[in-house]
């Protein structure tokens, strides 16, 4: 038989249910097809092989790791925590201990080194100075106590006026100050004391004449006139003090 048809008539045999093979000499064996299997699958057993999942847990693990945290409070490092756990009360000791230094300090200061005493100065070349200059008859204080303390001194030219300031410091820590000028009275009372208004009747000391007025700044003075030059003793001083300074003047 043509091969051919041998191939024909193995295409034809799958009706009978057979299986034509063929061989290496070109012959077509017929055979039965293998038994079906007749092994019962259960549809379910697929079903339970499959390993079950907890759909939270895959949720979970789903969560990004900084979603995760982001509902916790942020942690501080340990010297912002001690900044915030401090009171105001350990403020206030931590200013009293720089305080306290600075308290004892003064103190020390005022107690045993004089700090509250005042500085006395040498006014005697601010004297010279001014009767060096012969424009007016230059007084200065003689025979006072160690208790009155020259704190300041200056000679200069105001408003074309020479003036002599002296600044003292009184028994009682007052303060008053001698002025001498070559000025017009008026002026110089002007710009010395200001606006004044008599307080007493004039008083005569040390062969002067002063007048008693009272200025600013709750201030006192004692004026006297020369022909060529005005002396004030102004300050804060008693009436008292003020005529002591001005009968020592010479």
């Amino acid at each position: 038989m043509p091969i051919c048809d041998r191939l024909r008539a193995t295409c034809a045999a799958p009706a009978s249910g057979r299986i034509g093979r063929i061989g290496e000499d070109n012959r077509v064996t017929m055979t039965d097809p293998p038994p079906a299997s007749t092994e019962h699958v259960d549809p379910t057993d697929h079903v339970d092989a499959t390993e079950h999942v907890d759909p939270t847990e895959s949720a979970a693990s789903a969560v990004p790791t900084d979603a995760a945290g982001a509902g916790s409070p942020p942690q501080l490092s340990g010297s912002a925590a001690l900044r915030l756990s401090r009171t105001p009360w350990d403020m206030t000791k931590a200013v009293l201990v720089l305080l306290v230094p600075v308290i004892l300090a003064v103190v020390v200061y005022i107690f045993f080194f004089g700090g509250s005493n005042v500085i006395a100065i040498d006014p005697s070349g601010t004297y010279s100075e001014a009767r060096a200059a012969h424009v007016f008859t230059v007084v200065q204080p003689t025979g006072l106590s160690n208790k009155w303390k020259p704190v300041s001194s200056s000679f200069a030219v105001e408003h074309g006026r020479h003036v002599l300031r002296v600044g003292y410091v009184a028994p009682d820590g007052s303060g008053l100050q001698l002025v001498e000028s070559d000025g017009a009275p008026d002026a110089v009372i002007s710009d010395v004391v200001g606006s004044t208004s008599p307080v007493g009747a004039s008083v005569d000391l040390a062969g002067r004449t002063w007048g008693q007025v009272s200025g600013g700044n709750g201030q006192h003075a004692l004026i006297s006139t020369q022909p060529h030059s005005t002396t004030i003793v102004k300050g804060s001083a008693s009436t008292a003090d003020l005529r002591t300074f001005a009968a020592s003047l010479r």
